[in-house]
């Protein structure tokens, strides 16, 4: 009768025992690894890249004009959109060659992805919407003087103090 007894604790003992092992054979819950208790585990970080609007800065052909890259640089920053980095372009399409016709010149920003619905209210638009578009210089240069010098020359300022102005220089003759 001990003989059964004893036999019997033992595979009651190893069916208890058995329920603390994870299916599959690893020591986790539903398929994962084994997290130990007593370690604070940290919690995944999950980064959403960073976004590339464009804005058109609306100028014209022979006219020049339109809002320029630090005047809409402090647009976003106004409407709280975190800019992290910004640079001139062209749309890529075609036209017409008239005085006073548009000239395709936009800004571009690239805005963290937290505060890109922000950009949208301003008016902005996903790079990626506008196929064939390229970055430019934002130089603006206008040489009248031909291959000889003279003329103007314009040159964002980039300043350590976050300052994004932009000064002139006249060419020598």
């Amino acid at each position: 009768m001990s003989f059964i007894r004893v036999g019997g604790v033992a595979l009651l003992s190893g069916l208890l025992l058995s329920a603390c092992v994870a299916p599959g054979g690893n020591m986790g819950g539903i398929g994962g690894p084994w997290v130990n208790p007593w370690v604070p585990q940290q919690p995944p970080v999950y980064t959403q890249p960073d976004v590339e609007i464009y804005k058109y800065q609306g100028s014209r052909q022979c006219e020049g004009g339109g809002v320029p890259l630090a005047a809409m640089h402090q647009q976003l920053q106004m409407a709280g959109v975190q800019v992290k980095g910004s640079s001139c372009g062209m749309d890529g399409r075609m036209y017409a060659a008239f005085c006073g016709g548009a000239d395709g010149k936009i800004n571009i920003f690239t805005v963290s992805a937290d505060t890109a619905n922000l950009a949208y209210s301003q008016g902005f638009f996903p790079l990626n919407d506008l196929q064939g578009a390229q970055r430019t210089s934002c130089y603006v240069g206008n040489n009248t003087m031909g291959n000889n010098g003279g003329g103007t020359v314009t040159y964002p300022y980039s300043g350590t103090s976050g300052d994004t102005s932009y000064y002139t220089y006249r060419l020598k003759p």
